[in-house]
């Protein structure tokens, strides 16, 4: 899949001092601070100066056009030795909006060894696994179009226990100013009404919608649209409910000719709203902001910050019944336009960084205004995704329900149950994963969920098994309402070598090549590994943590010289010295498996016969550490 990458804090690219620099950085630099970033681009393309930092900007420019690929391509232009701390990050959460989640963890504890704030770097990783949670978690939803739409756009939704507003701007080409009218539905368990106009006498030539209701139902907040001086603005305005009729009355306090102000949410007691604003001081565009009632009057906003706002536009906020808000940019990585994002708040008031909830929320168009029914256990957006995005839909989105499978591997000669086999389960038309419940690597079962109305419908699934030792098996699954227990056996290979890489090991992509992890070296007579040998594994050990699902292989080679077995016995000694340290850190010994090599893969010519210099023969003495995912 495809995602677009947006930036969401520009970078403070510029340096202190400009001596020095070339006229093209000069004028990159000053078509930078102007937002002009294509310019921007070709200026620096056109230094001479072909530093990390003149990399550096050309990066960012790219991150902020969204051209990830070429961002990512100038970010690895950077010499290892010449990366910061910085760059690191930023590859993290590219590679974290590709859903590329082991590479975006070492990207972040790379930027830890160089120095990043050890608090940043533990907020990204926590990111990681919020995002993988909920990924994981809520991989079944249904989502479908409700029966009552808006006949054309629509500027979001309002949702009590009995009514929905919604706007709309109806069918062809209105005559009058106004183009966006207000209706509502009366719903019972989302089953709704034929739509009648709301408030209709409310600003008659003036566009209303993004209302928001007060819980006694009398004061009602909306959004105006307007134009001053060739420029559209927004306002927050409040009308009262007298008689019967809604009555307008005057824009909040904080709202202003110098800015916009719009799509507000009240908090459930009434005494909390948050908006958007594109107001002096904020990070771009329009960021999210918060006020809170005190008396008849409301306390000055409070911008949300950098974890929530970006460089571009944050709008529809919506606080949902599990204290989650949730809002939609088109300033971080995504799926499309305006991506829905959701953060909590933390204990000492600060915001979690935010999380794409991925697919069916977003779309490769725009996904906003976000709401709950608690009641009935589903959630109702507003998207633009049919029709080219000429359309606003409003959708409800659930969870199915789920029937869940057991998996049984054995052993085809003693038919005992097998443990630590590698299992994965793809739906075989669209080669999605489905999510295997891992705790029974041990014992030798899984299991996994399947939707109930896949069951009985010939959809079929591909269950992947691989165990060192045995053959690798591929079994095609029909999911029934009677099969809901499956047993596979494997058969094992004869005559493994003692030691043998196992064909199953897929290496993780950090950052473009396959890699393993990292290799350690050794002294030919040394008893200990070296301080930079133990910094890696530790660094290996504190992965792994992260993801315990993970295998390890440790495979230890030596040189050339002295005789084959007391090579290999040297080898095996250090892979077990290995193992070892990595227990000693907190890895289970189930994870770790171990081989030994001896001289038989030397990297370069130096053979036995071969003459060659000491530091040749070094290159061989290594231990390799792979993952096994």
């Amino acid at each position: 899949m495809i995602y677009k990458l947006k930036v969401f804090v520009l970078l403070l690219l510029l340096p202190a001092a400009i001596f020095g620099q070339s006229k093209s950085e000069k004028k990159g630099d000053k078509a930078l601070l102007k937002g002009d970033y294509q310019e921007a681009i070709v200026q620096f393309k056109n230094s001479k100066d072909k530093s990390a930092s003149v990399a550096r900007k050309i990066a960012a420019c790219y991150f902020v056009l969204g051209n990830y690929e070429a961002s990512e391509r100038f970010y690895n232009s950077i010499q290892e030795k010449e990366k910061i701390a910085a760059d690191l990050l930023q590859l993290s959460q590219m590679q974290l909006a590709n859903d590329n989640f082991a590479a975006a963890v070492l990207f972040a504890e790379r930027a830890g060894e160089l120095g990043a704030d050890p608090n940043e770097v533990q907020v990204q990783l926590a990111t990681v696994r919020k995002w993988m949670e909920f990924r994981s978690t809520n991989q079944q939803l249904q989502m479908n179009p409700i029966e009552l739409q808006p006949k054309g756009k629509c500027l979001g939704i309002f949702l009590s226990p009995e009514e929905i507003v919604y706007s709309e701007t109806g069918t062809g080409k209105l005559k009058s100013a106004k183009n966006y009218k207000l209706q509502v539905a009366t719903h019972e368990k989302l089953v709704f009404s034929s739509p009648q106009a709301f408030a209709a006498k409310l600003e008659p030539k003036t566009d209303i919608g993004a209302i928001c209701i007060a819980p006694d139902g009398n004061v009602m907040y909306y959004t105006r649209w307007f134009y001053r001086r060739g420029k559209q603005q927004m306002e927050i305005a409040i009308a009262e409910k007298e008689k019967g009729e809604w009555k307008s009355k005057e824009s909040l306090a904080f709202c202003s000719r110098k800015y916009s102000c719009c799509y507000p949410f009240l908090s459930s007691d009434g005494e909390t709203m948050y908006f958007s604003s594109d107001k002096e001081g904020g990070y771009g565009g329009m960021d999210l902001y918060v006020s809170k009632k005190e008396g008849d009057k409301w306390t000055e906003p409070q911008n949300l910050g950098k974890r929530v706002n970006t460089a571009k536009n944050e709008i529809y906020p919506r606080m949902l019944s599990d204290e989650q808000l949730w809002f939609s940019s088109d300033g971080r990585g995504g799926y499309g336009e305006l991506d829905l994002f959701f953060t909590s708040k933390n204990e000492d008031g600060t915001w979690t960084p935010a999380i794409n909830p991925g697919e069916p929320f977003n779309s490769a168009f725009s996904d906003y205004a976000i709401q709950d029914v608690p009641e009935v256990g589903v959630q109702l957006l507003v998207s633009d995704r049919e029709d080219n995005g000429l359309r606003d839909k409003i959708y409800w989105i659930k969870k199915e329900a789920q029937e869940r499978i057991q998996l049984f591997v054995k052993d085809a000669s003693t038919n005992e149950l097998i443990t630590n086999v590698h299992c994965s389960v793809l739906k075989a038309l669209d080669k999605e994963s489905i999510s295997v419940e891992d705790k029974g690597m041990t014992d030798g079962g899984f299991s996994f969920q399947l939707p109930v109305s896949v069951l009985d419908q010939g959809i079929l699934y591909e269950i992947h098994l691989k165990k060192s030792g045995y053959e690798d098996r591929v079994v095609e699954y029909y999911p029934s309402t009677q099969k809901k227990r499956v047993e596979v056996k494997l058969d094992p290979i004869n005559k493994l070598p003692k030691f043998s890489f196992a064909s199953e090991l897929l290496p993780i992509a950090y950052p473009r090549q396959k890699i393993s992890f990292q290799n350690i070296y050794f002294e030919k007579n040394e008893a200990d590994f070296s301080e930079v040998a133990q910094k890696i594994m530790d660094r290996l050990s504190r992965f792994w943590k992260e993801f315990p699902e993970l295998g390890i292989k440790i495979n230890a080679h030596t040189d050339a010289k002295g005789s084959s077995e007391k090579n290999l016995d040297i080898s095996l000694q250090k892979a077990e010295k290995a193992k070892q340290y990595l227990v000693s850190k907190g890895v289970e010994v189930s994870a770790i498996e171990v081989g030994a090599w001896g001289e038989a893969f030397v990297l370069n010519a130096c053979t036995a016969e071969e003459e060659c210099s000491e530091e040749q023969h070094q290159e061989n003495r290594r231990i390799e550490l792979i993952f096994v995912l």
